[in-house]
């Protein structure tokens, strides 16, 4: 293997992107993969025996104003321009073959669609991988709901400066009292002005427009791999992009070249070769997880960068784990033409019971009734696993029952199932609510409850309620009125086995996976906290129903 070190790419800026080669022996020339990175490109070099063996090029950069790079590195501004330079550069390279692939993970993954917006004539495939595609959505608020674990957790540790991660200066709880985002500035001594864009346009806008994927992805013309974790917060984005490509793209061999892959992991434990991640969170997925996703993506870089079919082109474009099961299975498309919504209503506890549990019914028998919880921003749920960012410590498959022991968490459950039940897709939640104050953030989980007891997270969402109808002008909630609201939960693929029990938490936060809400309109980080009482509302006139796609016969 030849390495060519500190190559300055000219931009169009008048600055350079400073940019590592790694090259086969032999003469040449080879393919190329191409990886940008904030997170200073010389930690990628462990990669580069990987793709050399496969007779690849590897080229990394740092992206537009991170560590070597000149500029100023404000995310995804500027990175279909610097893509698109990059391209250009490598082409004209004499060990570069006219055929260009990139791979990357996180926001290795977020500069590959904006690269690929060009429609290089050397770009040949993309294999982005838990990567968000809407930067207002999926990372920095969650239908409204400000992301203070990824959006001063991330900003804090790379998008503040060239290499100096500023996080160390904060413990989430000193982040919970900030009062305005200036104070950040005030304790580091330096100026963080992509935060205070990301505080400051709290409603979509055409700020958040430009840096999104989704008008981007009818321009694709190249083939994808998608690939993710169940506890991943970012999965939607890649079912969302493999969605979108496929039905939009801008060729047939974009439509027709899409593939998506989620197993049972999280943000950063994806497995790969040397590092088995069998465990995540309170569960062991058992030997079938331990899959070496980087040889599938591999496998799919061969295919178009090498003409090299081992058999990939024939097999289905989906391939998910299917949890409980503990296998993989392949899949003909996403969502599951297939599946079957079925409906779980919400309701009160049986007659007699003598815990605070509601009952899930899928035969809709719930009678009227409602059940309240009192939401105090000075106390938060706290997170407790589930698809989180990696800078929380417990993530993936959680046991809830400590937060389902509080008074304000209200949890519902089916009775035992009587045989197993397969959920694979996109789970929803139809609530009527009604609350005293004129805004407020409503959170759930799916769980399981297992035969020993455990009630293990398997999805979750949140909304703040302004946004209930459009994420890019708010509605005030009328105090004490029923109101319906309509939640995302997540996807997932998960077989309940037979004597298990399906549970259902609401709640009103979940701290620090989102700033808690001052129950009040008023910019974020600003406003004196209120308490506020919502009521959830079931049966009659007002029903609220879990929505679960079910699939048989796999």
């Amino acid at each position: 293997m030849k390495a060519l070190i500190h190559r300055r790419i000219p931009g169009t800026w008048g600055g350079s992107l400073a940019t590592d080669v790694y090259l086969p022996d032999g003469p040449g020339p080879f393919p190329v993969v191409l990886e940008r990175t904030p997170y200073h490109r010389r930690g990628l070099e462990t990669l580069a025996p990987r793709f050399v063996e496969a007779g690849y090029a590897y080229v990394t950069q740092d992206c537009r104003g991170k560590y070597d790079s000149d500029g100023l590195f404000m995310p995804l501004v500027h990175e279909a321009e610097d893509g698109a330079t990059s391209l250009d550069w490598i082409a004209e390279q004499s060990w570069c073959n006219g055929r260009i692939g990139m791979w990357g993970r996180s926001y290795h993954g977020i500069v590959q669609i904006p690269a690929a917006m060009a429609q290089h004539p050397a770009l040949r495939c993309i294999a982005p991988s838990v990567a968000p595609g809407s930067f207002f959505r999926d990372w920095l608020r969650y239908d409204g709901c400000f992301a203070l674990g990824n959006a001063l957790r991330w900003g804090l540790t790379h998008a503040t400066c060239r290499t100096q991660p500023a996080m160390s200066h904060f413990s989430w709880d000193e982040l919970h009292r900030l009062q305005g985002i200036d104070q950040i500035a005030t304790r580091t001594g330096f100026a963080t002005p992509c935060l205070s864009d990301w505080v400051g346009h709290d409603t979509y806008d055409d700020y958040w427009s430009a840096l999104d994927q989704d008008h981007m992805y009818g321009r694709v013309t190249v083939p994808g791999m998608h690939a993710g974790g169940w506890f991943d917060h970012l999965t939607r984005t890649q079912y969302e992009a493999y969605r979108a490509i496929t039905d939009r793209g801008g060729s047939d061999a974009a439509r027709n070249g899409q593939r998506l892959m989620i197993g049972p992991w999280g943000h950063q434990s994806i497995s790969t070769r040397g590092e088995s991640h069998t465990r995540y969170g309170d569960w062991d997925f058992g030997s079938a997880a331990d899959l070496d996703v980087m040889d599938h993506e591999l496998r799919f870089l061969n295919l178009h960068l090498q003409d090299r079919d081992d058999g990939i082109a024939d097999e289905p474009p989906v391939k998910v784990f299917l949890m409980g099961e503990n296998r993989w299975v392949d899949l003909e498309d996403w969502p599951v033409p297939t599946a079957i919504v079925e409906d779980w209503d919400l309701a009160g506890g049986p007659a007699g019971s003598s815990d605070d549990w509601g009952s899930l019914r899928p035969d809709g028998s719930a009678a009227p009734g409602e059940r309240v919880f009192v939401y105090d921003p000075a106390d938060p749920v706290p997170t407790l696993g589930g698809a989180v960012y990696w800078g929380l410590e417990q993530r993936g498959p959680v046991d809830q029952r400590p937060n389902l022991k509080r008074s304000d968490v209200l949890s519902y459950r089916s009775n035992p199932l009587p045989r197993s039940l397969t959920v694979i897709g996109d789970i929803e939640l139809s609530l009527h609510i009604a609350c005293d104050r004129e805004d407020t953030d409503i959170v759930a989980r799916l769980c399981v409850e297992e035969p020993g007891g455990a009630v293990i997270s398997l999805s979750l969402g949140s909304l703040r309620c302004r946004y209930r109808d459009d994420p890019t002008s708010a509605t005030p909630l009328e105090a004490d009125t029923p109101t319906a609201l309509r939640l995302r939960l997540g996807q997932i693929a998960y077989t309940f086995a037979p004597g298990s029990r399906i549970v259902l938490s609401v709640t009103g936060s979940d701290f620090p996976r989102i700033l808690p809400h001052p129950n009040r309109i008023a910019p974020l980080f600003e406003g004196d906290p209120l308490i506020a009482r919502t009521k959830i509302l079931h049966g009659g006139q007002y029903p609220s129903r879990l929505h679960l796609p079910v699939v048989e016969g796999l």
